[in-house]
């Protein structure tokens, strides 16, 4: 088996370190490896982006010794890929896009190589912008030091792939200019493509087969396979863990953007939130490393088309609050650069809000988790905090390409023209509703997508974001079923194993009892009530009964002062809610300022105020109201 890796950006140690683990490990089962290394052949590449590390002066000689001290570091083998350049091919390159007119950059083809398309996702990350606009001086120079830069690589890719005529190509990420070229000449050829990227967790790693880093499909095809499967108790033990580790930004590989959780009444208090008020969490994504890619392509004109409608339906609906989370990437000082082009288009709607509207700039340090909590809805965009929020039990909007977008546990948008006609659905969900099935459903999601995804790779330890340290000494230490996590990866590589396994029949006949423990577990729902009343008003105690039962997470605090203690266990006997069973009823004692902290809803008929002003009420005549805040559905 030969596999040819080319490696132009191992400036990033810690990829390098994954790659060249990897690469020793399939020469320890017999393949072929063919090693080729970037010699400075570009104008312009992703290791020097302007918008985060701008290119600096002698960049490629810099980039070339830390990437040589790297190489010799591992002990590898390599070649440059310079010796596959013909001497006056990058004069050809350089006149053929300079020649360009600036209305072709985006679309320009060489031969039948459409280098613009295969360049763009780079051009779009280089200066951080959602929109190309070539009128630009800025964008015009970088887009033609790109296709330069591209053609370039097409040259010398296409030639280097006839002569190794390689079974595999094992590459770095896919998307972006270089990478991209070697994927999409490959694939011409019919050459296998596995892609590498970071994982989801530390210490993994993201594999794709014959498809760019950042594709769906694979993600997908997972899902299919495992939606159906229950979680056992250690699985669903994992994702609470890692909630809780990306709530605190401690569970992610890069970076955390947002400040972990704050308590709930400050974050209402500094936003002029209501308790009790329906509260709406849209949250905008961090979207030009994606945009140029067909599968993340926009369902409305824009993001910022989508958001503007999203105010406007809120300004007509005065009866509940929406809040714009604007994500912390596109600039703040926890951001990768800045998209200054998008931050001052979302901050330019700060200006004409309507009064049941705020926006929570990007630069704000209010957690983006905090407003999980506070939030009844969550409308997203692309980003994760989508399934975030739905593991949370609430209800989600997907209006663009989310991963959890055409998943049963979200509603999605299909057509813009519906959007508002999908919100008005929306306005039943009382302040406070969770749903345990939309719950088990994002926690199976949320398995698949961040453990069974991901390759786990131990033997190199994540020291930073950018580099690693080996835990292996000896080639033996990557020899066959010595790492669970090196043997997958060479088995997608060498064999053609699928990068996440189907179920095996034993694991599609599992049960769901380990998630309905853990779901009736998680969340309680507890509703006060007076003794004095139930006593009274008997047909209250059985309409909870006929509401409730002991499988549902509903307790009825009841306030009963120690005199009425005997007339409320007779009233109880005689709703027939003294039976096993029968719903959770619990009395106290204690002043209401007290209870009422323990409580998300008052069972009553009653007028509320003092401590319980703005608390959501419910009586005997609204149980199906109060069954969906318990309950959810």
């Amino acid at each position: 088996m030969r596999v040819l890796c080319y490696s132009p950006y191992n400036r990033w140690a810690l990829h390098g370190q994954w790659e060249m683990t990897i690469l020793h490990g399939l020469r320890r089962r017999g393949a072929e490896v063919h090693y080729v290394l970037c010699d400075g052949l570009y104008s312009d590449c992703d290791v020097f982006w302007a918008s985060t590390a701008p290119r600096p002066p002698r960049a490629c000689v810099q980039c070339q010794g830390e990437v040589i001290a790297l190489v010799h570091s591992l002990g590898m083998e390599f070649e440059w890929l310079g010796r596959y350049l013909l001497p006056d091919e990058q004069d050809t390159a350089r006149a053929w896009a300079d020649a360009l007119a600036p209305e072709e950059l985006l679309d320009a083809t060489y031969g039948d190589w459409p280098v613009g398309e295969w360049v763009r996702g780079s051009v779009h990350s280089h200066l951080r912008r959602t929109t190309l606009d070539l009128a630009e001086p800025e964008m015009e120079r970088a887009y033609r030091s790109y296709l330069y830069s591209g053609l370039v690589a097409c040259f010398a890719l296409d030639r280097l792939l006839a002569y190794s005529r390689p079974d595999v190509l094992f590459i770095f990420n896919g998307r972006m200019s270089s990478p991209r070229v070697a994927f999409e000449l490959a694939l011409r050829r019919g050459i296998r493509v596995v892609t590498h990227e970071r994982g989801l967790r530390r210490e993994t790693l993201h594999l794709t087969v014959d498809e760019i880093c950042t594709s769906q499909r694979p993600l997908r095809k997972a899902w299919q396979d495992w939606r159906d499967v229950p979680l056992t108790a250690p699985e669903l033990d994992a994702v609470s863990r890692l909630m809780h580790e990306r709530e605190h930004g401690t569970g992610v590989t890069f970076r955390a953007f947002t400040p972990p959780p704050q308590p709930i009444d400050e974050v209402r208090a500094a936003l002029g939130l209501q308790e009790g008020r329906p509260t709406w969490v849209l949250f905008t994504s961090s979207d030009d490393e994606v945009i140029a890619d067909a599968q993340w392509r926009p369902i409305f004109p824009s993001q910022l088309d989508w958001v503007r409608r999203s105010v406007e339906y809120a300004g007509a609906h005065p009866e509940l609050d929406l809040v714009v989370r604007i994500h912390p990437n596109t600039g703040s000082r926890r951001s990768i650069g800045a998209n200054t082009e998008q931050l001052e288009e979302l901050r330019a709607l700060a200006r004409d809000l309507p009064p049941n509207v705020r926006l929570v700039d990007a630069e704000d340090e209010i957690s983006t988790y905090t407003l999980m909590e506070i939030g009844d809805v969550g409308l997203v965009y692309h980003s994760t905090a989508g399934l975030e929020m739905a593991c949370k039990g609430k209800r989600i909007v997907v209006a663009g390409r989310a991963v959890i977008r055409g998943t049963s546990f979200v509603r999605t948008i299909e057509d813009p023209a519906r959007y508002e006609e999908t919100l008005a659905t929306l306005h039943d969900i009382a302040p406070g509703t969770v749903s345990a099935e939309i719950r088990r459903l994002a926690y199976r999601f949320a398995y698949t997508y961040f453990f069974r995804y991901p390759v786990e790779f131990p033997l190199v330890r994540m020291r930073t974001t950018a580099v690693g340290d080996l835990a292996w000494r000896t080639p033996e230490d990557l020899d066959p079923g010595r790492d669970a996590g090196l043997d997958r990866c060479t088995g997608v590589i060498l064999d053609g194993d699928p990068v996440v396994r189907p179920p095996s029949e034993e694991e599609r006949a599992r049960s769901t009892a380990d998630e309905d423990a853990f779901l009736a577990a998680q969340r309680r729902v507890a509703v006060l009530a007076f003794a004095d009343e139930l006593i009274e008003e008997r047909g209250l105690l059985e309409a909870w009964g006929g509401t409730f039962s002991a499988t549902d997470p509903a307790t009825l605090l009841i306030r009963t002062p120690p005199e009425t203690t005997e007339r409320l266990v007779e009233a109880v006997g005689r709703a027939g809610l003294d039976r096993d069973g029968t719903a959770e009823l619990v009395a106290v004692d204690g002043e209401v300022e007290e209870l009422c902290e323990q409580v998300e809803a008052v069972y009553t008929r009653r007028d509320l105020g003092g401590a319980l002003a703005g608390r959501p009420r419910f009586d005997d005549s609204s149980t199906e109201s109060l069954r969906r805040l318990v309950c959810g559905g």
